[in-house]
């Protein structure tokens, strides 16, 4: 079973097709709901990602500064249990606490997004396919047709209607058998290691490879599949059997298929909003690519560790979102990773992707400052993260990572807002 829906998910993640559907799915915090902007330029040029470092340069060396602006951090910090790492360039200008692997929280996003952008670049878009075993002949397919997703977490009624039109305009007129919705190219686990028993899953859904209106249902294959039978006999196609979920053959023959959005407007969607479910679909879907099979939390979290050693960082995680307290990761790690990402193809649409000042989980912080950056928050432990970019005085791109366990949230929230104002008031580089 894994390795027929393995190769027919390895098979469909190489689409390049049509648009989106309106986006859905619960946000990490019930309060945080905003609706992002659509992906866009960088709201300073400054951001513009900057020149790569000469071959012979180490890409991120530790330099430490000693200057006005670090006391005012170091001061800023206090006593309090906060990492800090700054870097401009090719370098991290300042660590308090920086090399201690703490928890990220939703900060965890920000591997997911690098390491999807890396994967497939921004531009990509997962595919959600109708296939048969039996070819149409003479507009009938003579037996069930099946519905298989790759990871999109924004299929809708509205998807799915699009996807009816084409699977007509296709020729099929008749469906002798069922309209099936696949279940197995993700598994279907609904946990991570680090998660809180009773509380994690109230912050998130079931992440499928064929979802539904965000999979507020108890099972979205089958949910889609109804609602891919009732468009399929709108549209005057008969569907003689009753919809259903199972798993869909190795060797089906596709019949058409619909795209979602590029990958920059699913992450604008996930890191404004800090959408738990999009990461946590993006992280199974990071699995199934990196193991040519069926996506797992577990094949997608390897992934993502693989993908940060092979930048000389050791980070550990155990989901996509950022609700597990078993994920860790230095500030100074995050802040390397930042540096590099910003010389990537990819590197302004991870920017954009975060919140700007004012915008998603930054909702009335940091009003008019040159920032855009990740929010985390756990509660159980208390847990806060901020990380991200922001132009210091002298014009140059800055990243930084602040991450606190045992803070009051409003006092981390203080603190870290302090950090970044001490940055976009000085000259880092």
């Amino acid at each position: 079973m894994a390795g027929a829906s393995g190769r027919r998910l390895a098979a469909f993640v190489l689409a390049v097709a049509c648009a989106c559907s309106p986006s859905s799915g619960a946000p990490d915090r019930p309060d945080s709901t905003p609706t992002p902007p659509a992906a866009q330029a960088p709201s300073s040029a400054s951001l513009s990602a900057p020149p790569a470092p000469a071959p012979d340069e180490p890409i991120i060396t530790v330099r430490v500064s000693h200057a006005p602006w670090t006391a005012a951090i170091e001061a800023t910090v206090g006593a309090a249990e906060v990492s800090v790492a700054v870097g401009t360039g090719s370098h991290i200008r300042f660590l308090h606490l920086g090399e201690k692997r703490r928890i990220p929280a939703s900060n965890q996003k920000l591997l997911t997004s690098m390491t999807a952008l890396d994967t497939w670049g921004a531009s990509f878009r997962f595919p959600t396919t109708a296939v048969a075993r039996n070819a149409s002949r003479g507009g009938v397919i003579g037996g069930d047709m099946f519905l298989v997703g790759s990871g999109d977490p924004e299929v809708d009624a509205s998807a799915i209607a699009r996807l009816a039109d084409r699977i007509r305009g296709a020729g099929v007129r008749r469906i002798d058998g069922s309209v099936v919705g696949d279940t197995t190219a993700f598994t279907r686990e609904w946990w991570a290691p680090g998660w809180v028993p009773g509380l994690s899953r109230s912050f998130v859904n079931r992440a499928t490879a064929l979802a539904f209106e965000g999979n507020a249902g108890a099972l979205p294959e089958l949910a889609a599949a109804r609602s891919l039978t009732a468009s399929l006999e709108t549209l005057g196609v008969v569907v003689a059997g009753e919809p259903e979920a199972g798993e869909a053959p190795d060797s089906a023959a596709e019949v058409t298929r619909i795209a979602s959005a590029p990958l920059a407007t699913l992450l604008a969607t996930q890191n404004h909003g800090s959408v738990n479910f999009y990461a946590e679909s993006m992280l199974k879907a990071l699995g199934a690519e990196a193991t040519n099979g069926v996506g797992s939390t577990e094949a997608g979290a390897a992934a993502v560790e693989r993908w940060a050693a092979d930048r000389g960082e050791r980070v550990q995680v155990r989901d996509g979102s950022g609700l597990s307290y078993e994920d860790r990761i230095s500030a100074r790690s995050l802040v390397s990773l930042l540096l590099l990402a910003r010389r990537a193809p990819w590197g302004d649409t991870l920017v954009t992707s975060l919140p700007g000042p004012g915008e998603g989980t930054l909702g009335r912080r940091l009003i008019g400052l040159p920032v855009h950056a990740k929010t985390g928050t756990l509660f159980e432990v208390p847990v806060s993260s901020l990380a991200g970019y922001v132009v210091d005085a002298s014009g140059s791109p800055v990243a930084f990572a602040l991450i606190s366990r045992g803070l009051d949230k409003a006092a981390a929230t203080v603190i870290e807002d302090e950090v970044v104002r001490v940055i976009a008031g000085s000259r880092v580089g």
